[in-house]
């Protein structure tokens, strides 16, 4: 298996989800060798090992699974991200064991190209019987590992580059994805909404398209975030970028504001828009209505979803969402945007038009306004999330994997 992101370094749902799928692999008694570039200045061994697999129940300390292979590629690459995280951040990062090695680095298709040649060498000396690989960083290098083994490819799509970017000119990362979702054997989609997105703009025959959705393993209560404690709270949560929609969420506050003086809003998160997201609050008057926390480390986040009396995803194009289900798991009501692909695998979610500002003031208040609306949307949306696991996920993975090398 080819990752690019795997905790605890990290930039976003992409290794949340591939460490997800990984623990449900290895529950599964799947033998995975996980193959990831090797941070920047510092050995990642112990972080890998210590996150790879799920420790026993009862054990004190997470261990090695002894069908986890780590394998870590020795090049120069630099792929996470860490450009917009502020100093306050990079310490609570430290502080939770949660590490940024660099951001995606001056000249990422080099790396790419890089990181591809090192699995074909590496695919000559390991023995597997499929090759699964994560997004277009790693789409090459599932290509490079295939002509060297002659195994059956499953490219997994958590975003395409139309959704990162629109309709903008979608150049290398694009034609990548065109290539190799072109050639692969199967390809794995985190949702409807993926799949019919991968089958429209690059020709992918449907009958090699497989969803197989995002999930949540169960948890314990986190707690709640302490701030604030008297004052509605609504959250935005996750990468301050033009895909996720920052601007809405902003305009939306400000109507809702208008309308209550005691609703406090939080953003949690970091991305290219943080500063223009900044100044669209200066803007509007809001800057004491606002608190804006940088990057918080799990654990953080998830006392802050707690808190939170309504989560709001407001992606212009949201391929799954996993924010959501972390939300939904600590009883938080949300409204995410419609499309969005975690509203393929649960129901409790209030749903709007991307960039109507009017309709997600409107059920932002709703919520705060109507605790009954409230309640059942946090015990509708909790015992939803109860019924996913990672484990599951992995055995669709598994079942693609048997069509292509049987039994």
């Amino acid at each position: 298996m080819f990752g690019w992101e795997f905790p605890p370094y990290v930039s976003g749902g992409l290794g949340v989800a591939c460490e997800g799928l990984v623990r449900g692999l290895l529950e599964l008694e799947t033998e995975v060798a996980l193959v990831l570039p090797r941070p920047v200045g510092r050995s990642s061994v112990p972080r890998l090992t210590l996150l790879s697999a799920a420790p026993d129940r009862g054990s004190k300390g997470p261990r090695r699974s002894p069908r986890l292979r780590v394998r870590r590629i020795a090049t120069a690459l630099r792929p996470y991200a860490s450009e917009f995280l502020d100093e306050d951040g990079r310490r609570a990062a430290i502080e939770s064991d949660v590490a940024f090695a660099g951001n995606y680095g001056p000249d990422l298709p080099r790396d790419v190209l890089r990181y591809a040649q090192a699995a074909r060498r590496l695919a000559e000396r390991e023995r597997f019987d499929v090759i699964h690989a994560h997004d277009w960083l790693t789409f090459l290098a599932g290509l490079e590992a295939r002509a060297a083994s002659g195994k059956p490819l499953v490219l997994h799509v958590h975003a395409t580059e139309f959704d990162r970017a629109g309709r903008a000119d979608h150049g290398l990362v694009a034609a990548i994805e065109r290539l190799a979702l072109g050639a692969a054997d199967r390809v794995v989609a985190v949702s409807a909404y993926t799949a019919d997105l991968v089958a429209r703009e690059y020709a992918v025959p449907p009958e090699r398209v497989r969803v197989v959705h995002n999930a949540i393993d169960a948890r314990q209560s986190a707690g709640r975030w302490s701030a604030g404690e008297d004052d509605p709270v609504v959250l935005f949560a996750g990468r301050l970028t033009r895909q996720k929609g920052p601007d809405y969420f902003v305009e939306a506050a400000a109507r809702v504001a208008a309308a209550r003086q005691d609703v406090r809003f939080v953003v949690a998160g970091s991305g290219d828009q943080a500063a223009a997201m900044i100044a669209r609050v200066a803007a509007h008057g809001l800057a004491r209505r606002f608190l804006f926390t940088g990057f918080l480390p799990p654990a953080e986040l998830e006392r802050l979803y707690a808190r939170a009396d309504v989560y709001v995803l407001p992606s212009e194009s949201e391929p799954f969402g996993l924010s959501a289900l972390e939300a939904l798991q600590q009883g938080t009501p949300v409204i995410v945007s419609k499309g969005a692909g975690v509203s393929e695998v649960v129901r409790n979610v209030l749903r709007v038009e991307f960039g109507d500002v009017e309709d997600l003031a409107s059920k932002i208040l709703s919520v705060l306004a109507f605790p009954p609306l409230s309640r059942a949307l946090s015990a509708g949306g909790r015992a939803e999330v109860r019924r996913l696991s990672w484990r599951d996920a992995a055995a669709r993975c598994v079942a693609v994997y048997r069509e292509l090398v049987g039994e």
